[in-house]
């Protein structure tokens, strides 16, 4: 509220100003210059009855005369030499042409006195005064009604101010998942049509995302059937070879594995992710699935790599079994014959690294590796196999974790993919950050 407060309120003093500097220019145009020229008049006639009386008299009697006559005047007038006054070749110009001369800083008026080198002085004259005390009151009592502007300004935005926190709140209340979140206001309220365009804008994101769940909820469902029923005929037929039935049934469990991966994006790419968090042996877990992909592999050299240290720490068990499938599927996938998983902490987070000694990726094409279905060429194309999203998983993963996937090159020549993630305590659900897109090795 302070930025917006001080932009306003700067804004309506500067709009202030301005209009006040308007009215003292037009006062000073008019009024300041009909006063001036009335003083100079009264002033001028003063003093040609003054040079009147003083005719007659010699010079060194003119004040002693000035002071005997009773005037009843509210200033002051007296005979001076012209040299007792510094003025500028302008203002003696117009003394010696017989004009009469302002000081303005002495609040006194000059004339000369012709066929000689005195001049009659008045003043100070209190007209004068009173003007140069009006400017500093009036640039005083501009200041302070620049200030009084400030309560007035906060009276006026601070219900505005709270209705837009409110909305503020219901915002990012959606923007972590709650698609029901709402905001309302008064018919009164100046934000009352936002409010309502908010409410419809949130009402038809909830039905595109639902509609988007069930879309791909029904496509999955129309898939594997046909899957199921291709599978059961393809068991009962007697007419294809050994290796024709073979390239069928993997053909079948490609479409089958690509569904089940789109599922899994699918749900991860909604607007919040259920977390089953507990408390891990990550070295025991990472131990015994690892002995399983040896078993399944035996023609790779896989090292397993974990520091003697604490191992424990906190995740989702069912998706770090995901993280930890889709980054040894795709190095087993790109590489010649080693992986090495590894895995220890830093500090609060997790680290389990996936390194192979194939092809690698080249760094200007890891910025398009975490995008869906993108493979990279020549080396990587679907002939390796694969349905392009295990890397946009892991992404997706890292994200709801609140964590983060890179990739770099590895020692063992190839690409070295790192999964980072928090271990200690974390939430149940987390809103995962706009997806980058992801892309397989």
């Amino acid at each position: 509220m302070k930025k917006l407060f001080i932009q306003f309120y700067l804004l309506l003093f500067a709009c202030f100003l301005v209009m006040t500097l308007l009215v003292g220019l037009v006062y000073k145009m008019t009024a300041e210059r009909a006063g001036r020229q009335s003083m100079n008049d009264l002033m001028a006639s003063s003093l040609y009855l003054m040079r009147t009386e003083l005719r007659e008299i010699p010079p060194h009697d003119w004040n002693k005369t000035i002071d005997n006559l009773d005037l009843n005047l509210s200033f002051k007038l007296h005979i001076e030499p012209m040299s007792r006054y510094t003025l500028t070749p302008e203002n003696m110009r117009r003394l010696r042409a017989g004009e009469i001369v302002a000081l303005d800083d002495q609040y006194t008026f000059l004339q000369h006195i012709p066929r000689s080198h005195y001049v009659l002085s008045v003043g100070p004259i209190p007209y004068l005064f009173y003007l140069h005390q009006m400017r500093l009151l009036d640039i005083a009592l501009l200041a302070f009604i620049g200030m009084s502007l400030a309560l007035p300004v906060f009276i006026w935005m601070r219900p505005h101010w709270k209705e837009m926190q409110k909305l503020e709140r219901a915002a990012q209340r959606f923007g972590q998942g709650d698609l029901d979140s709402r905001t309302h206001f008064d018919n009164t309220s100046s934000l009352y049509r936002l409010g309502i365009a908010f409410n419809q804008m949130a009402e038809n994101i909830k039905l595109l995302v639902a509609s988007k769940k069930q879309l791909i909820d029904g496509i999955a469902h129309e898939l594997r059937t046909p899957l199921v029923r291709l599978r059961y005929r393809l068991e009962m037929s007697d007419n294809l070879t050994e290796n024709e039935a073979a390239a069928l049934n993997r053909d079948i469990s490609q479409l089958e594995g690509l569904i089940e991966e789109l599922l899994t994006y699918a749900r991860l790419d909604r607007p919040k992710v259920d977390l089953k968090i507990q408390h891990i042996d990550l070295a025991h877990w990472l131990t015994g699935r690892i002995d399983d992909v040896r078993s399944l592999h035996p023609e790779h050299s896989i090292e397993l790599d974990i520091p003697q240290q604490e191992n424990q720490g906190y995740a989702d068990l069912r998706l770090m079994e995901r993280v930890l499938d889709n980054l040894v599927n795709n190095g087993l996938r790109y590489s010649v014959r080693r992986l090495r998983i590894s895995l220890w902490f830093d500090g609060s987070m997790g680290m389990m690294q996936v390194e192979d000694d194939g092809p690698g990726i080249p760094p200007e094409e890891r910025e398009h590796v975490f995008e869906p279905f993108v493979r990279l060429d020549p080396s990587r194309d679907r002939a390796t196999g694969g349905c392009g999203l295990g890397l946009a998983i892991v992404y997706s993963i890292a994200q709801a974790f609140r964590g983060t996937v890179t990739i770099d090159s590895s020692p063992l020549g190839g690409a070295s993919v790192r999964f980072c993630w928090p271990v200690t305590q974390a939430p149940r659900t987390f809103p995962p950050a706009l997806l980058k897109g992801s892309s397989n090795e």
